[in-house]
């Protein structure tokens, strides 16, 4: 799961701090939807607070990221990205913005996806040796295995967000079509002026992000006004934000907002984005309620695996 580039737009410095809404996953259905809604059409990104993963879970992972990156740079290249999109991918190997960026993102990936349901099949992701493999693999799929409750949790609530019924995406979007991201950041300062970023302005692809970040300031949002605002970090709570693929669907009604990493603090940087999408062969066209009298569809149906491989 990934990102698109975007080369438009003031690159400004930061300006004060983005309050992003928050959503609640206690709050009754109704309600949160309807939160939920006013945060997809103004901001494109709301924190989701309560939503049962533990601080415990949510640390474990963030140790077992460490471990994984720590690893000799040597040994990581035995685990390099596969054609499937798993495994390692080296400090600097993502230049997700070529118009601003003169070199790669100063940050570092391990990309890990649902295992096999079958438990005599041979696991799609790459594990590192045998001695830390088992504890690493464990976390992370009782970490992913949490946050596709979560994702399907705030998937209903966009359904009712879009005035659906809160089931409307539940054959759509499964989880099967799911990647946790870790990330690496190191302690380069971010220079735009020079064309140094942690990780350049993008927007993701997909349906719903949901990410989580060890607390250490980065994460920046533009405005329609094209102004950069950090984020506001809440401790416990997760990131969501729309993907191009749920803006296109809403027929541009909720919004995919451009995002970046600066690093301004001179520290490293760890943070897991879990991206949650529909399978390969659902075809997405602008979603009944999001289009009418004054109002038509602005883009043709597509496969999203079709989009996604284009």
């Amino acid at each position: 799961m990934g990102s698109k580039p975007n080369g438009d737009g003031a690159d400004a410095a930061s300006v004060g701090t983005e309050t992003l809404p928050l959503i609640d996953l206690t709050w009754d259905e109704k309600s949160a939807a309807t939160a939920v809604r006013e945060a997809c059409i103004n901001f494109g990104f709301f924190l989701v607070t309560n939503h049962g993963v533990s601080d415990a879970r949510i640390k474990e992972m963030f140790e077992q990221s460490k471990l994984l990156f720590s690893i000799p740079h040597e040994e990581k290249q035995k685990y390099l990205l596969t054609s499937n999109n798993r495994g390692y991918h080296n400090f600097g190997a993502e230049r997700i913005d070529v118009e601003k960026q003169t070199c790669g993102g100063t940050k570092e990936v391990w990309h890990i996806g649902p295992e096999p349901a079958n438990a005599g099949e041979p696991t799609t992701n790459v594990w590192p040796s045998e001695e830390t493999a088992s504890a690493t693999r464990k976390v992370m799929m009782d970490y992913c295995t949490a946050m596709r409750a979560v994702a399907k949790k705030v998937v209903r609530l966009l359904a009712l967000a879009l005035e659906l019924s809160a089931d409307y995406f539940d054959a759509l979007i499964t989880g099967d079509n799911s990647m946790l991201r870790l990330l690496h950041y190191d302690t380069t300062i971010s220079d735009p002026e020079s064309g140094i970023y942690a990780c350049g302005e993008h927007s993701d692809y997909g349906i719903l992000t949901l990410l989580a970040t060890d607390g250490v300031p980065g994460l920046q949002l533009r405005t329609l006004d094209g102004v950069w605002q950090d984020a506001r970090h809440v401790e416990g709570a997760f990131v969501a934000n729309v993907g191009d693929m749920l803006e296109r669907w809403t027929n541009d009604l909720f919004r995919s907002t451009k995002h970046r990493v600066l690093n301004t603090t001179g520290r490293e940087r760890y943070s897991a984005p879990f991206f949650y999408d529909c399978q390969e062969d659902v075809r997405l066209e602008c979603l009944a309620t999001c289009h009418g009298d004054g109002n038509p569809p602005k883009y043709a149906p597509i496969v999203f695996g079709d989009y996604l491989h284009a």
